[in-house]
């Protein structure tokens, strides 16, 4: 009765109640001890008004236990009287006075106790409450305002215990007269509802609604009394009795046949009910004949009349006509509230029954439900509601069918007629039709009919012995839907089903590869968990069929059990070899998505039965030498599966830590090695399965080891930087189930390490010593978790450097909300599985230090608002101060720091600037009362009287905005450039969502508080009054207001350009629609926040409320730019919101209102809104989604408004300049079909709308075509779902035509009328130009749909007459009408082969456009039909031997010349395609040894054809002159025939097919050059390679093919070809190789086109490899690799083109091997060092900002550097860099690029002063590579320099630069001492936290380190003066700086160990310099100057 409330806690009780209580407990006085304790405690409670419902419930159980113990002692009589006296009338009020039953429940046990200890039960004071509960004159305080749905639910309640029903049936009649006045009164209230308050309409509804229910449960024959008094009825009394029944029968038949006033809920209780009603007669025959006289009978009879006389209720008049049928509801409860000897009960001779029913010779009331259902479930227009009631009806009527044969089987005959085959294929092709229902409840329902279909008639054929019947039945169920599409949602739903139901066997018999099959279609994410469930229920059931033993095996929770028996092992394993080749071959794939959704979903409920699954896979995974990986599995993902399964076993604690050795591998090991592979592995998702290897445990404290430790350390450097959102979510996820595990571990042996310290206490000898060195061991546990978490937070804090990519701060971000969860701020979080609920933890972990702070505060400046909200988030979790910005002026710095964003024009520095602004208003002004200025200008002046912190910090902004404001009043332009509002109005939203108005202190001053949102609305308004000038202009985006030209400024238009602001017109814009957006946004929350009027003082008056409105409506209707009206939308469905729940009639009417207004604004004259209705379709939607009501009147009141505009056509000599009301209409219409939040709720309207839409494509208006073009368009998305594939003719984005037309039945007869006109007037004229408008969306719609699988054997189905209307558009001679006729026919036809052989039979009579129409027809029908799997092997078998007839015949038309070249072209297309290519006939997932044998067949049947049309192309190929139009494609065509012909024997001749490698027509030369790489593309076939092909691809290149794309094919050929010898040098060809080199570059540096380029570019990697490897001269070879270097090196920059970038990775293929083989003697030359060229281009590569760039050259480092495995990019990086330091660190020019890497370029002063001056750039210049982090090049230059010059003495030290560097860092220094007390303006760490001086500043040290490094002890003495005294002014004046000041990565630099500052003291120490020793605090000041 109150499922809407499940899961939510109860309501607290009344505080009316708890007077009444004080009231009842002071006319008591006990003073007897022994009562005292129950006393007390009723005294606690009843002092707990104030209390949630929590501590209420406490309280009341705590009495109800004290009183059940008091009463479990021996008190006497009097004693306890005494006590039930004051505790009965207590308990008994509170469980009437309770909110709701969830509250009320909690009073049954006390009131159970109450009744069993009461000498008279009928003096209880629960009756007395009862009658009171239902009385409208009760005395009682606390029952009033109870709703009637409340007392009805009370009613309901009560019955479920037996003092509570011994009451009800004591007092039914008062009950029931109660229940029926209050549905009497609801129901006239109800139809006088004009004008009612929303609220006020939906409580009547829930007074019925639930009142229904409880009368439901009133009528049941299981309370004794409810039979009997009906009885007087029927015995023809006449009482108050029988007039209340009377009452009670109309008023529910007035409410079950009142559709339009009540919900349909409503109207099924009253149907459940008068079902319930009509059960209670005691005669069998009365019930028969009142149910056949009222319903099912013309004829009336003695019950009808009896009825009528004594109840007054005469026989109700149902239509069975319209949407909403109150029959439905009628049969809804006969079918649930009769009982079986009703309905069995035969008819009665001569009965008259209705038509519908009087063919189907019904035997009994049973077989009239089942008829009258079935005839509602196959309406397809029935309300959607309805339609579910209607199946809801049928699965009811199942399932008592199913349990009458099962429990009276007596009674199989009388109930089992209409359980046969015929009736259950119908059930079935509803599920079918429904399955897919956007109604998730229709869907239920089919499933539940689906499955007693099969049940019942199993029973039935089990008792008539038909089990042949039940068979044939179950198997052809069973074929249809194994040849259903594999990824349709319903196959696997209902073969779950069936798999319960039908031998495991006869599936593998039906579909061997069942298991295969299933687990392909994993390959889509929506369908996995389905057919998981499926593979598992199956897999199931062949354990229960086939094992021995386990018949009742429970799958869930099933486990094998170990056992010797080697049958019952055999069994196993025979079930084992079910699945584990398809499962690893599907592990194996080459498909991402299939392996993650196969390894996720199937392999741990497969492990967990057992663990002989896991080392069955382990088996086959180890085995490389199984023949299975030559053949059925992929060898390349072998590890993939192997760590996919290893994962799955760890997960389930199969295999654990130990599992994992630093040695050698063996069965029951896992080498490091291995996982080293897999951690550093390209593929994510094996990376990612190893990090949960390591993470993942089934026990929350199992130790972590010291390797997997290792691993997560080697890990997450590598991946930190991860692009892809879904890696970084899953990464973090493992990570926390790593730290939860090293919690638990942690504090387990924390415990562990305290009790044996304790033990060894109190031990002695051994057994001391043995503790304590245990102890020791939990301590070195403890100690190597702690290391390691103290560096997980070091390393996630320094990862939020300045600079840092996106991805790594979110990254970072999300690990520190995860340890923070874990591990808390200040405090453990209680532990899982420990009962300590403050766990005593050995360690705290770092996490609010002041450098995490400073950090995360940096990181609110960040670019992206997920890491600035993630950051603060985290923030907000640290104390208040937060740490290291203790002190006002600390904070009141860091606010002006934020106050420089907040004022930026840029939008994302705003943004960031607000965020500042919020953590300061919630850390410091709300916790702390600090008063701060938010304006450094600010006076301190506010108007807000009062001393509230929040309120002045508040007024103070408004201040700043005020001045804002103004400035734009009077210069708007100068108010974008200088002074902004949209960042100042984001600052006040987070001001007023961080405001607690529940907080005393607020609610303290809500008067100010009113005053400061009175002025911050009106200063909303202000400012869109201010910025409406320019956003309301017709065209926004280029206009400058008027009144910004001032007379000195006269060439502004013209010269608009504003060098440090950019264009003007775009400045204001921006500055304008961003100050509607947060004006608006803000409006929102002040809206959303404010408190309800309940309290003291409204913040929100109701003029607040309708002047808000009346401002988002203005801007909605008004506002032309996008961005702007977009973004007030969600503001104005947030206000409609909260006005729609106003109790306020006065306010909830608001919305109806104003939606009235805008639908009649729509037909006024003076309306004129461009941009497809601009803001007011949103306007509009914003009213209607907002309803709450469940019949969404709004909505309809809408759709028919909308629908009677747009319906009418516009005159023809409307003014096409003004907007039409019908466009208006369209476009609205449109917004609303495009709302997901309507649901299915607008799918009602569907119908009409594709009918306006169709004929809106007729209109005379073009703007009315316009919109008919985008309502269509967005008709089909809303109809079919969003394209899942690119193709939106795949099955995956179609309907059946079953589907489509079940869900709307009245497009049905549209179509087909419109589809008819459109055709006759394309017959009428076919040579016509123009064809019928309606034409185009009806032949798209229909080639949407596809045909059902179910209808295979079916003659016609609704789609059939479409084909009578579609085929005749074959004659139209426009050709796109012809071709969508092709793809519409396509769904349409069920007999195949008969259409084509009719469309293939070309007549001499016909035009040519009617031979192309029906050519194209036969094309797209066979193309359609014949790849798709579910087509059957008859079918194809017809087609290969009736077909090759009509070919023939039709051939003969080609020979005589009968058909032009278009015609012939698509004629020998076709035969090409299905005739002499077999490509067909394997697509898809066809079974291996059907394939082979159509092949077979085909090759016998299509012999001839293909003999004749060969010799035909050969002959006639050169006979077509070029100058007749299409001979290209008839060249082509024929081209295609002989290519395939030859290509297709089973050894080719490619020889024979050169000559079209030199076609004069370009497309035959590129069909040639396509077939052949295509042809070549094949493994088997790459091996038969051809010289004389080579031959002619390179002198078709050197000879510069003239067609572009030909030579880019040309190339690409060649290269598949011949990668590694592209020049045949055993060849005569009249160039040599060195002259084709030249050639080569001559082509690539003219350029002629970036095709061309990007073919030569890998082309000369090629060449440039085979020169190398030649006897060339080998300085014209060094030559020829300088030339390549540059190229390459040239076209890898992040700027060039990506196709380029590509194809320089496609040509570093081939030279790679050689690099990193160290061949000397080429690479080594006086001026350039191929080595370091190469070497820096991969590195720049492995970067790159496309990840394919990087994948693919990290695939080039594997291959090239023979690794075992594929790697990372970031592991290959990794490895470039360490190759090139240690094979080429001697190289000048290897140094020199790593140096110029770590200068920064400018000057560090330059950098400093431009980080400091603000720039007026709206918009700045994006990096083109956002994904490379100038830190990882700035570090590895270090450490590579580093090993450099530890490993080469050729390193020389450049003292000018290093004397340039150390003044740079000195003023650096200086500046920063200077900044020292406001550094904080700058940033948490001053200027340190602008990325460019971190980045110059950060570079600038290491290159001073680097130099100190080269500096030996000699060197050091003998510096020059010039040096030696400015490393000793840096000294000096590095000691000056304080840590706070600078970044906590420079602070480690400079004083960390071996840091800049110690090295400086090294120095001066070898000068001889005196340097201040450490204190000595001990020794005198003498002592320093020994």
């Amino acid at each position: 009765m109150e499922k809407s409330r499940k899961g939510v806690k109860p309501i607290k009780l009344p505080l009316s109640l708890f007077e009444s209580w004080n009231t009842l407990f002071s006319l008591h006085t006990i003073t007897n001890s022994k009562l005292q304790p129950v006393i007390d405690s009723l005294q606690t409670l009843l002092k707990c008004q104030n209390e949630g419902w929590d501590k209420q419930a406490a309280y009341i159980k705590n009495t109800g236990k004290i009183f059940q113990k008091i009463v479990n002692t021996q008190l006497e009589r009097h004693e306890l009287d005494q006590l039930l006296s004051i505790i009965e009338p207590i308990v008994s009020l509170g469980y009437f006075a309770a909110s709701e039953n969830l509250s009320r429940r909690v009073f049954v046990p006390m009131i159970e106790t109450i009744v069993q200890l009461a000498r008279d039960k009928k003096r209880l004071s629960l009756r007395d409450y009862y009658l009171q509960y239902i009385s409208s004159d009760s005395t009682e305080k606390s029952f009033e305002g109870k709703p009637v749905s409340q007392r009805a639910l009370t009613i309901y309640a009560t019955l479920k215990f037996k003092i509570g029903q011994e009451i009800i049936v004591d007092h039914y009649q008062q009950t029931l007269e109660y229940l029926v006045h209050a549905l009497m009164d609801s129901q006239n209230t109800l139809r006088q509802k004009e004008g009612m308050n929303h609220l006020r309409y939906e409580q009547l509804m829930n007074d019925t609604e639930y009142s229904l229910k409880a009368v439901l449960v009133l009528l049941s024959r299981q309370i004794d009394i409810v039979p009997q008094l009906f009885q007087q009825v029927e015995m023809k009394y006449q009482n108050e009795n029988t007039a209340l029944f009377g009452r009670l029968l109309q008023v529910l038949l007035d409410v079950c046949c009142d559709t339009t006033t009540f919900m349909k809920e409503c109207n099924q209780v009253a149907g459940m009910a008068i079902g319930a009603f009509i059960n209670l007669t005691s005669s069998l025959e009365f019930a028969r004949d009142w149910i056949l006289g009222w319903f099912f009978s013309i004829d009336s009879n003695s019950a009808v009349d009896h009825i009528r006389t004594y109840l007054g209720v005469s026989k109700p008049n149902l239509s069975e006509n319209g949407r909403d049928v109150p029959l439905v509801f009628i049969l809804r409860g006969l079918v649930s509230s009769l009982r079986r000897e009703i309905i069995i009960l035969p008819l009665p001779p001569r009965t008259h029954l209705v038509s519908s029913l009087e063919s189907t010779h019904p035997r009994n009331i049973h077989d009239i439900l089942f008829q009258s259902i079935d005839r509602f479930c196959e309406r397809t227009e029935l309300d959607a509601a309805c339609k579910v009631i209607a199946f809801e009806s049928m699965a009811t009527w199942l399932q008592q069918t199913k349990d009458t044969m099962e429990k009276h089987i007596e009674d199989m005959d009388m109930i089992s007629g209409p359980v046969k085959p015929a009736h259950m294929h119908k059930l079935v092709h509803y599920v079918w039709d429904h399955w897919d229902d956007p109604i998730d409840s229709i869907q239920h329902k089919v499933r539940s009919i689906f499955d007693y279909s099969l049940s019942t008639l199993k029973l039935k054929s089990e008792y008539y012995q038909q089990q042949k019947e039940y068979d044939s039945f179950i198997v052809s169920l069973l074929n249809s839907l194994i040849m259903m599409d594999w990824h349709r949602k319903v196959k696997y739903s209902l073969l779950n089903i069936l798999a319960e139901k039908i031998d495991s066997r006869i599936f593998l018999k039906t579909e061997p590869q069942l298991i295969g099959k299933c687990l392909c279609a994993m390959d889509n994410h929506v369908l996995s968990p389905q057919i998981t469930y499926f593979i598992f229920t199956f897999l199931y059931k062949c354990i229960r069929d086939t094992v021995p033993g386990y018949q009742d095996f429970n799958g869930h929770n099933g486990r094998f059990k170990p056992s010797k028996d080697a049958i019952v092992t055999h069994a196993i394993s025979a079930w084992i070899n079910i699945w584990i080749e398809p499962l690893i071959s599907c592990l194996t794939s080459s498909s991402e998505t299939l392996r993650k959704n196969v390894s996720g979903f199937i392999l741990p409920p497969l492990f967990k039965m057992g663990a002989q699954s896991f080392w069955a896979m382990m088996h086959v995974l180890q085995d490389v030498d199984d023949k299975r990986w030559e053949t059925r599995f992929d060898r390349h993902y072998r590890l993939h599966a192997f760590i996919a399964v290893l994962k799955a076993a760890r997960s389930l604690d199969i295999v654990d830590g130990t599992t994992y050795t630093r040695e050698n591998a063996s069965m029951d090991k896992i080498s490091v090695h291995t996982l080293q592979l897999a951690i550093h592995h390209s593929d994510a998702q094996v990376r990612m399965d190893a990090l949960g290897l390591f993470c993942e445990s089934r026990k929350a404290t199992s130790i972590v080891t010291s390797i997997e430790l290792e691993m997560i350390k080697s890990f997450l450097p590598l991946n930190m930087n991860s692009t892809a959102p879904e890696f970084r979510q899953q990464m973090c996820a493992h990570l926390g189930k790593l730290l939860t595990r090293l919690r638990g571990n942690v504090y387990s042996q924390y415990r562990n390490y305290k009790s044996l310290l304790a033990y060894a206490e109190k031990s002695i000898g051994e057994k001391r010593t043995n503790a304590l060195l245990d102890a020791k061991d939990c301590m070195k546990v403890i100690d190597q978790e702690k290391s390691f978490l103290n560096w997980l937070c070091g390393y996630t804090a320094v990862s939020l450097y300045p600079g840092a990519s996106y991805q790594r701060v979110a990254t970072a971000l999300r690990l520190l909300t995860v340890i923070v969860k874990i591990f808390g701020i200040d405090n453990l979080p209680p532990i899982e599985g420990f009962t300590n609920q403050q766990p005593d933890f050995p360690f705290k972990i770092p996490i609010a230090t002041a450098s995490i702070s400073k950090l995360l505060i940096d990181t609110l400046t960040n670019s992206y608002d997920f890491n600035r909200s993630q950051a603060f988030d985290i923030l907000n979790q640290f104390p208040s101060p937060l740490p290291g910005i203790e002190s006002e002026e600390s904070a009141q710095q860091l606010l002006w720091w934020g106050l420089n964003n907040v004022v930026s024009t840029r939008a994302s520095e705003s943004s960031s600037g607000a965020m500042v602004f919020r953590l300061i208003f919630t850390k410091y002004v709300v916790k702390l009362n600090y008063d701060l200025k938010p304006d450094s200008e600010s006076n301190g002046i506010t108007t807000a009287d009062t001393s509230d912190a929040s309120i002045i910090f508040t007024e103070r902004l408004l201040n700043m905005l005020e001045d804002q404001v103004n400035t734009a009043k009077s210069n708007l332009l100068l108010a974008a450039q200088q002074h902004p509002m949209h960042g100042t109005l984001l600052a006040l939203q987070y001001v007023y969502q961080e405001i607690n108005y529940q907080d005393p202190a607020v609610q303290a001053n809500f008067k100010a508080w009113r005053r400061t949102i009175t002025r911050t609305i009106q200063l909303i308004e202000t400012i869109c009054d201010t910025v409406m000038v320019v956003l309301s202009d017709p065209s926004p985006e280029g206009n400058v207001p008027a009144n910004q030209l001032d007379e000195d400024d006269h060439d502004l238009l013209l010269d608009d350009e504003d060098e440090t602001a950019g264009p003007k017109h775009q400045v204001i814009l921006s500055c304008c629609w961003r100050a509607v957006k947060e004006a608006s946004s803000l409006l929102q929350v002040i809206v959303t926040e404010a408190p309800p009027k309940d309290l003291p003082i409204a913040l929100l008056t109701s003029d607040d409320l309708v002047k808000s409105g009346t401002l988002l409506r203005t801007l909605l209707t008004k506002i032309r730019h996008r961005g702007a009206f977009s973004a007030v939308y969600p503001a104005y469905v947030c206000l409609n919101s909260k006005l729609l729940k106003s109790q306020d009639v006065s306010l909830s009417s608001l919305p109806s209102l104003w939606l009235q207004e805008n639908l009649d604004s729509l037909t006024s004259t003076n309306i004129s809104i461009t941009r497809r209705s601009a803001g007011l379709p949103l306007c509009i939607l914003a009213i209607v989604t907002s309803d709450i009501s469940p019949k969404k009147e709004l909505l309809r009141r809408t759709m028919k408004h909308l629908m009677k505009i747009a319906i009418i056509e516009p005159s023809q000599g409307a003014d096409q300049k003004i907007d039409l009301p019908q466009v208006h209409a369209y476009n609205i219409m449109r917004i609303i079909f495009m709302d997901s939040k309507l649901g299915a709720h607008i799918l009602e309207y569907v119908a009409d709308g594709f009918a306006l839409a169709i004929n809106g494509f007729s209109s005379f208006s073009w703007a009315i075509r316009n919109c008919s073009v985008m309502l269509f368009s967005t008709l089909l998305q809303r109809t079919f779902g969003t394209k899942k594939t690119k193709d939106e003719h795949s099955t995956v984005n179609t309907l059946t035509g079953r589907e489509f037309f079940v869900r709307f039945p009245d497009l049905h007869p549209y179509l087909l009328e419109e589809l008819k006109k459109a055709i006759e007037q394309l017959l009428a004229n076919s040579v016509s130009v123009q064809v019928h408008p309606g034409l185009y969306p009806i032949l798209t719609l229909l080639s949407r749909m596809q045909p059902s699988t179910e209808d295979n054997d079916t003659k016609e189905t609704v789609l059939t007459p479409f084909i009578s209307l579609v085929l005749p558009c074959a004659t139209s001679a426009i050709y796109k009408t012809r071709e969508m006729a092709a793809r519409a026919l396509v769904p349409l036809v069920i007999d195949v082969v008969p259409t084509v052989k009719q469309l293939m039979e070309i007549k001499g009579s016909m035009t040519q456009n009617e031979i192309h129409g029906q050519l194209l027809q036969a094309q797209f029908l066979l193309r359609g039909r014949f790849y798709a799997e579910s087509m059957s092997k008859k079918v194809l078998i017809q087609f290969m031997k009736e077909m090759p007839d009509i070919v023939t015949r039709s051939f003969d038309l080609l020979l005589h010349d009968s058909l032009c070249n278009m015609n012939s072209a698509l004629f020998l297309n076709i035969l090409a395609e299905f005739f002499v290519d077999t490509q067909w006939i394997s697509s898809g997932d066809r079974d291996a040894g059907l394939v082979k044998e159509l092949v077979q067949l085909s090759n016998i049947q299509f012999n001839g054809v293909r003999d004749m049309v060969k010799e035909f192309c050969m002959r006639h190929m050169d006979d077509i002159s070029s100058s007749y139009i299409g001979s290209y494609l008839f060249r082509e065509a024929m081209a295609n025939i002989i290519i395939l012909y030859m290509l297709n024997k089973p050894d080719p001749d490619i020889n024979r097919l050169l000559f079209l490698l030199q076609d004069r027509d370009y497309e035959v030369r590129i069909l040639i050059l396509q077939k052949l790489t295509a042809f070549y593309t094949d493994t088997n076939k790459s091996q038969n390679k051809n010289q004389r092909l080579q031959t002619v691809l390179v002198t078709r290149i050197y000879q510069e093919e003239d067609h572009l794309d030909c030579y880019a094919l040309t190339a690409k050929l060649l290269m598949n070809l011949f990668p590694h010898n592209p020049y045949p040098v055993s060849s005569q060809l009249p160039f040599t190789l060195n002259r084709y080199w030249d050639k080569l570059v001559q082509q690539f540096t003219e350029k002629k086109s970036l095709s061309v380029t990007e073919s030569i570019l890998p082309l000369m990697g090629s060449l440039l490899a085979q020169i190398l490897s030649s006897t060339l001269d080998t300085s014209w070879k060094q030559q020829c690799l300088i030339t390549w270097c540059r190229y390459v090196e040239k076209h890898s920059k992040s700027d060039i083109s990506l196709p380029l970038r590509e194809a320089v990775i496609k040509s570093l293929q081939y030279i790679a091997p050689y690099i990193f083989n160290d061949q000397e003697d080429l690479f080594v030359t006086r001026t350039e060092n191929a080595h370091v060229i190469v070497g820096l281009t991969i590195i720049q590569l492995l970067q790159d900002d496309d990840v394919d760039i990087r994948d693919n050259t990290a695939n080039m480092i594997t291959s090239s550097m023979k690794l075992q495995a594929p790697i990372h990019h970031e592991r290959a990086l990794e490895l470039v860099h360490r190759y090139l330091v240690q094979n080429q660190g001697d190289s000048n020019q290897l140094v020199t690029s790593l140096m110029s890497i770590l200068s920064s370029g400018k000057n560090l002063q330059t950098v400093c002063k431009e980080s400091m001056s603000q720039s007026k750039v709206l918009f700045e210049k994006e990096n083109p590579n956002i994904y490379k982090e100038f830190l990882i090049d700035i570090q590895w230059a270090n450490v590579d320099i580093e090993v450099i010059q530890k490993r080469h003495t050729s390193y020389h030290l450049n003292t000018n630069l290093m004397e340039n560097s150390t003044r740079e860092l000195i003023i650096f220094c200086q500046l920063m001492k200077d900044m020292s007390r406001t550094y904080m303006k700058s940033g948490p760490y001053g200027i340190c936290s602008t990325p460019s001086v971190f980045k110059s500043v950060y570079s600038l040290v290491l290159c001073l380190r680097l130099d100190f490094n080269s500096l030996d002890y000699q060197d050091r003495i003998n510096v020059s003066p010039n040096l030696s005294a400015l490393i000793k002014e840096l000294y000096h004046t590095l000691t000056l700086i304080k840590e706070e000041w600078i970044h906590p990565l420079i602070w480690t630099l400079l004083y960390g160990e071996q840091g800049l500052y110690f090295e400086c003291r090294y120095f001066l120490k070898c000068q001889g310099e005196l340097i201040d020793s450490n204190p000595m605090f001990l020794l005198s000041d003498d002592s320093k100057s020994m």
